[in-house]
């Protein structure tokens, strides 16, 4: 009983001397802004290298805390004749803003020498400071340094779209601006009809789009304004092939696309329509081989100013098995039932085939019921979705 008592005074008169405590703790800041920037030094001169990627560092003297709280950092940068009140760009410092020093790869410089105003393959000033910060309190360092940026000739970033318009294109004003076909990463394909004139090239058709042109070495890099490429072209259509990654525009000439049934039999001859369509009407299908049994099989035969090239299904040469992973083989004649992607056009020298038949591989059949028919057959390679085509009956 003694001891319940006494251990009952004592949380008693633990709880009196809590409650008798009045002090109140605050958290205490207070830091000086950073005495001085250490590099790059004053009116240095940066050439944005995009080929090998270095990184630029700027960085700049640490903040004295007085009570050991952490200091935020914010580097602020302007045009050379601006006054900071309004910056054309900034950023905190790396290590989410607690380190004294902030590095900015060639892309970040290309973008912020745009911002500058700064024309391709030219040289330009900006200036810089750093502004630190504490529980809301700002100072900012009394040194403010300018860095000069000399912008390459080139691509400061690979556009995720690409569209294309001219007069020597297929549409004529940036209205009408078609848009390419990513095929991979930096690389971008269009079917259109091409003449003698210029076509252009940009990354939108919104505000502050990017325009791309060939420079003096034949390669691409950015344009400033609204430039243009002259081509020269037929007016019939061109596979046109617009690659970032070897900064190259290439473009070949569709001349001529026939329907061949197997073996070697021109069903007929489809011609350009506009649009990325090409087009074949009233096309008769004759089932009987020379050799007297019937034969529904065919793909397309594309002739162009390159030479030959053969565009078919994903099929093998037994059109049991896929050549691409991930699709089904379908080895009967279209009803209806067959998958989406039945219909859809290869450059067969695009997909691996080895120890296959060439003479056979890439082959699709023709509808069921369509023997001694007429049909329209279109081959459309829109940008959109999958190249494809289809077979219309129309008797």
């Amino acid at each position: 009983m003694k001891n319940k008592i006494s251990r009952l005074l004592s949380l008693l008169v633990i709880l009196l001397l809590l409650g008798s405590c009045t002090e109140t703790y605050e958290l205490k800041t207070g830091f000086d802004a950073s005495e001085s920037l250490i590099m790059p030094a004053v009116n240095e001169l940066v050439a944005i290298d995009l080929e090998n990627g270095t990184t630029t560092k700027f960085e700049w003297t640490k903040s004295n805390s007085y009570y050991g709280g952490v200091v935020i950092y914010e580097v602020v940068f302007d045009k050379e004749n601006g006054d900071f009140t309004n910056p054309i760009f900034k950023t905190v410092s790396n290590g989410g803003g607690g380190d004294t020093w902030l590095s900015l790869t060639p892309k970040q410089l290309i973008a912020l020498a745009k911002l500058a105003n700064i024309a391709v393959d030219s040289e330009g000033t900006v200036k810089w400071k750093v502004i630190a910060s504490q529980g809301g309190e700002r100072k900012e360092t009394k040194e403010i340094r300018t860095l000069r940026l000399k912008r390459p000739a080139g691509i400061g970033e690979i556009p995720n779209e690409l569209f294309i318009y001219g007069s020597g294109f297929e549409a004529k004003n940036l209205e009408n601006a078609m848009q390419t076909k990513k095929i991979e990463d930096g690389v971008f394909e269009i079917f259109a009809s091409l003449s003698d004139g210029q076509i252009k090239l940009c990354n939108s058709t919104a505000a502050n789009k990017i325009y791309y042109i060939l420079g003096s070495n034949n390669k691409l890099v950015e344009a400033d304004n609204e430039s243009g490429i002259e081509m020269t072209g037929t007016g019939k259509a061109y596979r046109i092939v617009i690659d970032f990654n070897l900064l190259t525009i290439r473009t070949t000439e569709i001349k001529a696309i026939q329907m061949m049934r197997t073996w070697q039999y021109n069903l007929g001859d489809l011609t350009y329509i506009g649009n990325h369509k090409f087009e074949v009407k009233n096309i008769a299908f004759p089932y009987y081989h020379d050799w007297g049994y019937p034969e529904e099989r065919y793909r397309f035969w594309i002739d162009t100013n390159e030479g030959r090239e053969i565009w078919g299904s994903y099929h093998n040469d037994q059109m049991n098995a896929s050549n691409l992973a991930g699709l089904v083989a379908f080895n009967t004649q279209p009803d209806g039932s067959q998958p989406d992607t039945y219909y859809n056009v290869y450059n067969l020298a695009d997909i691996p085939s080895a120890g296959q038949n060439q003479d056979w591989t890439g082959m699709y059949k023709l509808p069921k019921g369509s023997e001694n028919k007429h049909a329209n057959v279109v081959i459309d390679m829109s940008p959109a979705g999958a190249y494809k085509h289809s077979v219309n009956i129309i008797d």
